[in-house]
């Protein structure tokens, strides 16, 4: 069975890299907060690109689409396979 994906919140990234910017090292913030240094590099690149849409998320905020019935319900069976 494989690893699942860490999910972080908006508040822990901003958080992280307010202490980059504060001038701690890329690699003691990721050992204190036990993340890959990669992912702090690229939530800085993604906050210094612009605030309008810093850490989306997972999918749309927006309601449910025009999508058909069939294909939203290969999506749920796809989510379902990959939790089993």
């Amino acid at each position: 069975m494989g690893l699942s994906r860490r999910m972080f919140a908006k508040e822990f990234k901003l958080a992280a890299v307010q202490r980059l910017e504060r001038g701690s090292s890329i690699g003691e913030v990721a050992r204190a907060l036990e993340v890959n240094p990669n992912v702090l590099h690229r939530w800085r690149r993604e906050i210094r690109q612009g605030p309008g849409n810093v850490f989306p998320g997972q999918g749309s905020s927006v309601g449910p689409t025009d999508a058909s019935p069939s294909s939203n319900a290969r999506s749920v069976s796809r989510r379902w396979r990959s939790i089993f």
